[in-house]
């Protein structure tokens, strides 16, 4: 199961705000970046902040997105 951009995913990261709750996959950088998945969330953090980067282990995909025929 890979994870694509607009995936819906679970955090996996217990520091990060987020912990264990699910977001959509806005963008993956695949240049060998540390925290390459941009994760964004219908919620807001304490900042304001509406997204986040993430290592691809650290995300586990929860509703698949149906292939295009």
């Amino acid at each position: 199961m890979a994870i694509k951009r607009g995936s819906q995913v679970k955090i996996l990261r217990p520091e990060s705000y987020w912990y264990k709750r699910n977001g959509k996959v806005a963008s993956i950088d695949d240049s060998g970046v540390r925290y390459g998945v941009t994760v964004r969330f219908d919620s807001v953090n304490y900042n304001g902040v509406t997204s986040s980067n993430y290592n691809i282990a650290e995300l586990v995909e929860v509703n698949k997105i149906p292939e295009k025929k």
